[in-house]
């Protein structure tokens, strides 16, 4: 049996918002995929990770892609990465606020997880991003913090959460092309609903069981439409 190793964030993890309560779901699209290409995954994606913490992971992990009997190793970061300190915001909300990874350090590192992989003889394979819930996302961050503030920094936008996380998702494809390694796009898919927001927890981020196999379906169109068949890497 093929085994692909994967690195992300809780996206990957299969992590939804249930009743309040963060959980693994037992229908997470890897799951899904293992199941329908017959393959394993061995699954090192991380609550909360961003890229920083993501190569901290990837790099304990060198001697398991190194091993792997798969070709492929699945990166999915920047969900965390396009985040802000939501509290030091709500704080002093006309002070300069910098995102958990900018732009620069977020691209620099991915390049270079990327090159580190080839280096191994493996096929590094990018997931682009789950659109947001601007309402939903900015009410779950907004709990016992000032949201007036929150939202004062925001120049009165809350639009500004879906267009700042679809900057890092742009740099994702950007990424792709630059080191010509293939992107799945798990973003259109979500796009082709009229309600996107149904595949998403309450927190208007994390997508839910019907989002997750809303992921699986577009892993699965990819694979088809680019006859990608699962075999050892020999």
């Amino acid at each position: 049996m093929e085994t692909i190793t994967a690195f992300g964030d809780s996206v990957l993890k299969g992590v939804i918002l249930e009743n309040e309560h963060y959980k693994v779901t037992d229908s997470s699209f890897h799951k899904i995929c293992e199941e329908s290409f017959g393959i394993k995954i061995e699954n090192k994606a991380k609550f909360g990770s961003t890229i920083k913490k993501g190569e901290s992971v990837f790099e304990r992990n060198l001697e398991t892609i190194r091993m792997s009997t798969g070709k492929y190793v699945v990166l999915e970061f920047g969900g965390n990465d396009c985040d802000f300190n939501w509290k030091e915001v709500a704080e002093d909300p006309e002070a300069k606020h910098l995102p958990m990874s900018t732009i620069d350090d977020f691209v620099s590192i991915y390049t270079a997880m990327i090159t580190e992989i080839k280096k191994l003889g493996k096929i590094p394979v990018l997931l682009s991003l789950p659109p947001i819930d601007s309402g939903r996302y900015f009410d779950h961050i907004s709990k016992g913090l000032s949201a007036e503030n929150i939202l004062q920094w925001m120049r009165g936008d809350k639009q500004f959460i879906t267009n700042w996380h679809e900057r890092y998702n742009i740099e994702i494809f950007k990424l792709a092309i630059a080191n010509e390694v293939p992107v799945i796009d798990i973003t259109s898919v979500f796009l082709e609903k009229k309600n996107y927001s149904y595949y998403l927890c309450d927190d208007g981020i994390h997508p839910n069981v019907k989002g997750q196999k809303l992921i699986a379906e577009a892993i699965k169109d990819h694979v088809g439409r680019k006859s990608i068949s699962f075999g050892e890497a020999g």
